[in-house]
């Protein structure tokens, strides 16, 4: 089955694609290059989506302990910070590409916009590691911040914030720990374009070599405990899902908010128009991507307070900000 059309980007989105194009900065392709080529190129896009950098109060280098060893993290603080819990932010790219730098003006305006501190993990990339090696760095590195969080004067609580592979190592990541008896200390998760329903046959080309290059010897059958969509979901906390309409990866955030809909659980999904896959990118030239990220800071808000409204089904319709599962 041949999938329709994207929608149009937003006018805004598809000029800063323009602009990046003619630079040179255009994302990889994975497919049609060799690996470091790919991450060459990808490198060259991140620091140009970087060039324009949020300011914040302080950043911190930090080394914390991975599932092998020890894994170098970032510290962010704004101005204003609050004490209720902190953010531990899990990056896309792929499984394959980005580190700590990929993702700076991400984190800074997450940590703005929330007014908390933010962790960023800098987990092993695929291939050369696959599943549960990413999984398994997450875990190791949530835990040791939550075990060391008096040291580092942060909360005892940390909100798990992902975006595409980083929103599905974010749910296995909670489950893994939940399991362990640690899901008090993970109050909520928010999950930018997941990649959550793993492979099948109908992804685009790029899609599938990336979960063939994270899954290794697991392609193309992977265990339930790999795909975010087939992971016990009866005790999740409250989770926000934001995705573009003119994302290829729009159906595995519905796919999800549908299975958490059929739990009963708490959460909201909420679809802008015109924005591609990776579109948290734009924040500091797209006015609708910062409103992202403002809009997570909300629910992440009313999810620590404790409030919680009655769980709906709204029309499927398409608005900025609009709210599909509230």
């Amino acid at each position: 089955m041949t999938a329709a059309p994207l929608p149009v980007l937003d006018p805004l989105i598809a000029a800063e694609l323009a602009r990046l194009k003619a630079a040179g900065c255009a994302q990889a392709d994975p497919t049609v290059l060799p690996l470091a080529e790919a991450r060459a190129q990808q490198d060259r896009y991140f620091a140009a989506i970087n060039a324009r950098l949020p300011p914040i109060a302080s950043t911190r280098d930090l080394t914390v302990a991975g599932a092998q060893g020890d894994m170098r993290a970032r510290l962010y603080r704004p101005a204003i910070c609050r004490d209720d819990a902190f953010v531990v932010f899990v990056r896309g790219a792929g499984w394959w590409a980005g580190g700590l730098d990929s993702h700076e003006a991400v984190c800074r305006g997450i940590a703005n916009a929330t007014s908390r501190s933010v962790v960023a993990l800098d987990y092993r990339r695929s291939p050369e590691h696959v599943f549960p090696a990413q999984r398994d760095d997450v875990v190791a590195g949530v835990e040791w911040l939550l075990d060391h969080a008096n040291d580092l004067d942060l909360p005892a609580r940390a909100v798990l914030w992902g975006e595409s592979a980083g929103a599905s190592l974010c749910v296995l990541t909670w489950r893994r720990l939940a399991d362990a008896g640690r899901a008090a200390a993970l109050p909520c998760l928010i999950l930018f374009y997941g990649n959550l329903g793993g492979p099948r046959e109908n992804l685009r080309p790029q899609s599938k070599w990336v979960w063939q290059q994270y899954l290794g010897p697991a392609w193309p059958h992977p265990p339930d405990s790999v795909v975010p969509a087939k992971t016990g979901l009866h005790d999740f906390p409250p989770v926000w899902l934001g995705v573009g309409d003119a994302d290829p990866l729009i159906e595995d955030s519905r796919m999800f908010a549908g299975r958490l809909a059929g739990m009963n659980r708490q959460h909201e999904l909420t679809v802008y128009p015109g924005m591609p896959h990776g579109f948290s990118g734009y924040a500091e030239s797209v006015p609708m991507a910062a409103g992202a990220a403002r809009d997570a800071a909300v629910f992440m808000g009313r999810a620590l307070g404790g409030v919680s409204g009655p769980l709906q089904r709204q029309p499927d319709t398409k608005a900025e900000g609009e709210s599909l599962f509230t």
